[in-house]
């Protein structure tokens, strides 16, 4: 999810039984906008079971129309989030004291990448684990398919498909001498 369409997320939008969720508000400096960037950006966004449980745990006090994620600071708690707050008090201090163990067993700091960047890895994942490139988009909300299109590279065996149709071909291509 994009960073408005995330911090605009109501309850009642999170359908546990299905586990999914509906991308219809965003949040915007002005405040919840009622339709996110385009038409195609109106979607069902499908839970893993793990992510699920998460949302559960942080929703269940919630009223139904409360927006998912606010503010927690002392005093000022239940406010809209605000992107540059959120990245400069939230984000990059979590960043800041992350690490990960690479291949050879060595830890290592997590590269300071912005949020958005992470819709590029699971797009990016998804593509590698043979997800078409129509699912993707509309899964992201991109109106074009070309936006999405940038992660064709990716697909595991791009050229196969493409192969095999030539040699499924009643009649051999030839070239003329």
């Amino acid at each position: 999810m994009r960073w408005g369409e995330l911090s605009g997320l109501h309850r009642h939008r999170i359908d546990q039984r299905r586990s999914r969720l509906f991308v219809v508000e965003v949040n915007t400096k002005s405040g919840i906008k009622e339709y996110p960037m385009s038409s195609k950006s109106r979607r069902e966004v499908p839970l893993p079971p793990h992510v699920l449980e998460s949302l559960e745990r942080h929703i269940h006090r919630l009223d139904r129309d409360a927006v998912v994620f606010t503010t927690i600071t002392k005093g000022r708690a239940g406010r809209l989030l605000d992107d540059g707050n959120w990245r400069r008090q939230t984000w990059w201090p979590t960043v800041e004291g992350a690490y990960y163990f690479d291949s050879d067993g060595e830890q290592q700091l997590v590269p300071h990448y912005p949020p958005h960047s992470m819709r590029h890895t699971c797009a990016s994942w998804l593509v590698q684990k043979g997800v078409s490139l129509y699912e993707v988009q509309h899964l992201l909300g991109h109106e074009s398919l070309q936006t999405t299109q940038r992660y064709a590279h990716l697909q595991p065996d791009a050229h196969k498909a493409v192969l095999g149709a030539w040699e499924r071909l009643d009649v051999p291509l030839t070239v003329a001498a």
